[in-house]
């Protein structure tokens, strides 16, 4: 057995050891963080690792976007670290417990070959995806239960549109009937916060692109069935025919008040057995607190199940 180190002092970990009682790791390094521990674990520098025998540690990669990810896992080669040998990501880590997890609540197991492509997808995309691997594996599992379905998609908060890009080709890869593709996003960061909203560690402007929004529409020029409209929820929501259906939904736009009227709007739209997917459900302390609030808020009293991840941060609700 191994000596585990997880690397990354963020979310992600913190969610893991609220969750796990037996979590199995000496230490933590992170190379930001002023802190000393996350929820008991001490906190070092990652010159720490180098002391360590590689034979005989696994380093954990707990990185939520893909270029964290890269990052830390360019890090980790520079020391001498193997990726497979002395170093995992959490969601090699956790797929396991995870893909039960997920047939307990949801009555199917994530498949292999689809977590294979979530990860390669997430690796190799130049797009910035802040969505983690297991977020993707769950996305498009869902995906793959609505395809039989009538109804179009909708991501609500797309940042660079990673994720699109990522579910419009595997569909495209799989044969799936072509859907109309709906993506809102002001591309100018986030709007006003609320009470509600982490305003301490967040602001407005947060999230702001990268890149230019003609990229963006470049990049899925491939992709007809795609309906971009740029601007705040729910202005933008008039742009969707009255008459349309939805089999999913993504909302992923952090914040409380986008949620209640994201929910307000397409939960009526969502068609029986579709999917309403909710990012930033679970969170840390200082974290998106409001979504979780706009979530009970909006569904208190209405006969529906909320099924919550922590390994990806979401709930997922079938209608």
């Amino acid at each position: 057995m191994k000596k585990l180190v997880a690397w990354g002092a963020n979310k992600l970990l913190y969610l893991y050891l609220s969750n796990e009682e037996k979590n199995g790791f000496s230490y933590c390094v992170d190379s930001f963080t002023s802190e000393k521990s996350i929820h008991g674990l001490t906190i070092s520098k990652p010159d720490a690792l180098s002391s360590e025998d590689k034979d005989t540690v696994c380093a954990v990669i707990f990185a939520v976007s893909n270029t964290a990810m890269r990052a830390i896992g360019s890090e980790l080669n520079k020391m001498g670290f193997t990726y497979g040998k002395n170093y995992l990501y959490f969601s090699d880590y956790a797929f396991s417990s995870f893909k039960q997890r997920f047939f307990d609540r949801l009555g199917w197991h994530p498949e292999e070959n689809l977590y294979r492509y979530a990860l390669s997808f997430n690796l190799n995309s130049i797009r910035p995806i802040h969505t983690s691997v297991l977020g993707t594996v769950t996305f498009l599992e869902c995906l793959k239960k609505v395809t039989h379905l009538v109804g179009d998609i909708a991501e609500i908060g797309a940042f660079e549109c990673g994720n699109v890009l990522c579910a419009l080709n595997f569909m495209s890869a799989n044969g799936f009937p072509e859907k109309n593709y709906y993506v809102f996003d002001s591309f100018e960061g986030f709007g006003d916060l609320s009470s509600n909203d982490p305003t301490e560690s967040s602001k407005k402007g947060d999230y702001v692109l990268e890149t230019s929004l003609q990229r963006i529409q470049d990049s899925l020029q491939m992709f007809p069935q795609t309906r971009i409209t740029k601007g705040f929820v729910p202005s933008t929501f008039p742009s969707v025919p009255k008459d349309a259906k939805f089999s999913l939904v993504f909302y992923d736009a952090d914040l409380y008040q986008p949620a209640l009227d994201t929910f307000d709007f397409f939960w009526d739209k969502i068609v029986d057995g579709g999917f309403l997917i909710i990012h930033d459900y679970e969170c840390e302390p200082g974290g998106f607190k409001g979504v979780s609030k706009a979530t009970e808020e909006f569904f208190a009293g209405k006969k529906v199940c909320l099924h919550s991840f922590y390994e990806n941060t979401m709930v997922i609700i079938r209608k």
